[in-house]
């Protein structure tokens, strides 16, 4: 293969299942992505997708193109942490994939801190969602309760989640709280499932649904409705009032996840120490009761 981005293009819109979702993953215009696989199919003399109005279903021919794709991008990861874990230079950069809540309100808070102590060491953080088959990244901090067992990590917490909802907003409903506007996290599904334990909420009283945390944190903010928040969100934030107090509604594990071969690399390994040990710190919030 002449061109390695021509593979990774391909796999993007593959594994995303549109060209639109592939092109947002690898941070590119739509157009260069549609423009790139075309000329990538036409280079092969194949028809890589069977196209539809919203997805990009993979041909058979395809398909074997995407596995051979997906082996030759695992040793080429395997070749940079190969080499990553010869670097004992202190110094450099840590790459850390997360999401946007976590990185917001738990990664964010120590950064300043870390990157005054530490001078040498430059972080490069990515928000996306976790994927269980390939870690993008030297680091990977996710909220979940079933780690991808083939990567190194510690679990850091267990974070608590309960409903929440403006002080004001809640004042304006003069205790008519059957009257609340809920708002609902939307897993793609055609009836989008709450989190475990969660109060059962009439249809027509959740008026607004999306796939993004931080969306969901905004809109309550703006005092629309009621949501279900992470803890160490929802108490930190003084415009914002518990409507269970001392009741959660679930609770998911946050994990640091790595590559076995990097874990003792120095700036990585320097990094997650200073991290786990400010978290430690901050258990008390984060498992919020």
């Amino acid at each position: 293969m002449e061109n390695w981005d021509d593979l990774r293009i391909f796999l993007a819109v593959a594994r995303s299942g549109s060209i639109t979702a592939g092109a947002q993953h690898l941070g590119l215009d739509q157009s260069t992505v549609s423009r790139k696989l075309q000329a990538f199919e036409e280079k092969l003399g194949l028809n890589l997708f069977m196209g539809t109005a919203k997805r990009n279903i993979l041909s058979p021919s395809g398909q074997t193109v995407f596995e051979g794709a997906a082996r030759l991008e695992k040793e080429v990861e395997e070749i940079n942490q190969n080499i990553a874990g010869f670097d004992e230079h202190h110094g450099g950069t840590v790459h850390i994939v997360t999401t946007d809540i976590l990185s917001n309100h738990l990664l964010m808070s120590v950064t300043s801190e870390f990157l005054q102590e530490y001078p040498d060491i430059n972080l490069r953080i990515r928000t996306q969602e976790i994927d269980d088959k390939r870690l993008p990244g030297d680091l990977a901090l996710y909220a979940t309760n079933t780690p991808n067992e083939e990567l190194f990590g510690r679990k850091l917490a267990t974070a608590t989640f309960a409903s929440y909802a403006a002080r004001e907003y809640v004042e304006s409903l003069q205790g008519r709280l059957e009257e609340m506007v809920w708002l609902n996290w939307d897993d793609g599904s055609a009836t989008p499932t709450w989190p475990r334990l969660a109060p059962e909420i009439p249809d027509n009283l959740c008026r607004l649904r999306s796939d993004s945390v931080a969306t969901l944190l905004e809109a309550v903010r703006f005092g629309i409705g009621a949501t279900i928040l992470p803890c160490f969100i929802g108490e930190q934030d003084p415009n914002l009032v518990r409507l269970t107090p001392g009741q959660i509604v679930s609770s998911r594990d946050i994990w640091l996840l790595m590559h076995h071969d990097l874990r003792r690399v120095p700036r990585i390994r320097t990094f997650i120490d200073f991290f786990v040990q400010r978290i430690k710190e901050r258990k008390g919030i984060i498992e919020s009761n």
